[in-house]
């Protein structure tokens, strides 16, 4: 009786399984249609398939469908509202090419959905989640807006795989990606280029992580934290041709940043205004005017096995900067390996101090009292 009853009750979800897939519909949309009507005609669960066109029409999308763009159809919005709005959790946006005049493009207001493989330019942002959660947008080319994608109180977003560049309206704040008051979100393996102020911007967001970024020919930064963006962690990104730094910190603590590659920037890696207590690890910075830089009172800092070569200053430590530790990095063939103006900085572990393409014996860092007592000869 026993096994008697687990097979019904497997049968039963079987068959309530197979009933839902059976209901699913496929409601196809042809250039002339709405599209939106099609939504409203929709059940949970539907395709809406769009054949090639123009549209040009707002979406409210109140019920989890999937909109699937066949030979790129467009959806121009015009004045009138953002491109796509999805009220409702689950849904999946896929294939189209977005467009507004100055408004948003898809707009996200719920959770758990999939924005994948679709080109959204002309906006304000292209792409805006406002309190969303557990949404995932891969693959999209996203260009020439104010911002490319911009999270609100946010959390457990990914971001990843996306074309962002040239969203740079001559606006103030305008960026690639910007989040603020979020956290737990995953930015990773985005080509990022010449996204105005900033490629990819954070504010008052704690424990994300962004990962394998390319980013590249932004106004000021690549890579920005600031007003206490806190312990995330930054990872294996790609910063070059920045006009101010690859990577700035303002007021952003606990954070480790760690295998980055930072080129042709004014500075490296940046950081400022009390940003305290940092891990920097394993960064390879070259042909930086400055390759490590701390400045305005960034103290407690641990800068330890990275890679400066070939900047105008390999580390380089203002007068406010102090208390930090530097230790087991390799400094080559900079015009200053090391220069420390700060106080009680200390340049040694009590065992390992740092590599030198110039080393003496004791090794006495221009610029103030700063003495590593264990230097070692570059390998």
């Amino acid at each position: 009786m026993k096994h008697t009853a687990k097979h019904l009750a497997v049968l039963a979800v079987a068959v309530i399984i197979f009933a839902s897939l059976a209901e699913a519909a496929v409601i196809e949309v042809k250039s002339g249609e709405s599209i939106q009507a099609a939504v409203n005609q929709a059940n949970p669960g539907d395709t809406i398939s769009v054949q090639s066109g123009v549209f040009r029409e707002s979406l409210n999308v109140t019920k989890p469908i999937t909109l699937e763009g066949i030979g790129r159809p467009q959806i121009d919005a015009g004045v009138t509202g953002s491109g796509i709005t999805l009220f409702a959790d689950g849904s999946s946006i896929t294939g189209f090419d977005i467009r507004t005049t100055r408004r948003t493009g898809i707009y996200v207001i719920s959770d758990n959905n999939i924005i994948e493989n679709n080109t959204i330019s002309s906006c304000l942002d292209g792409i805006r989640l406002d309190r969303a959660q557990a949404n995932q947008i891969a693959a999209n080319d996203i260009n020439n807006n104010t911002n490319g994608i911009f999270l609100y109180a946010s959390n457990a977003n990914t971001i990843a795989y996306n074309n962002i560049r040239d969203n740079n309206i001559n606006e103030e704040s305008d960026c690639g990606i910007a989040l603020a008051y979020s956290r737990d979100n995953i930015i990773q393996y985005n080509d990022l280029m010449d996204n105005g102020d900033s490629s990819l911007s954070l504010r008052s967001s704690e424990n994300n992580t962004l990962r394998g970024n390319i980013i590249s020919n932004n106004d000021w930064y690549g890579i920005s934290l600031s007003e206490s963006s806190n312990k995330n962690l930054i990872e294996r990104n790609n910063a070059i041709r920045n006009k101010d730094a690859g990577i700035y910190l303002d007021r952003s603590r606990e954070n480790i940043i760690r295998e980055n590659m930072a080129t042709d920037n004014s500075r490296g890696i940046y950081l400022s205004f009390d940003s305290n207590d940092n891990l920097l690890q394993y960064n390879n910075v070259s042909s930086n005017g400055k390759g490590l830089y701390l400045a305005n009172h960034s103290s407690n800092n641990t800068l330890e096995n990275n890679t400066a070569k070939e900047n105008g200053y390999g580390i380089f430590l203002t007068f406010s900067a102090g208390w930090n530790r530097i230790f087991s990095n390799h400094l080559i063939d900079n015009g200053h390996n090391a220069y420390d103006r700060g106080q009680s900085n200390r340049w040694d572990n009590g065992q390992a101090g740092n590599y030198y393409s110039d080393l003496g014996r004791i090794f006495y860092v221009p610029g103030g009292a700063g003495i590593d007592s264990h230097p070692m000869t570059e390998p």
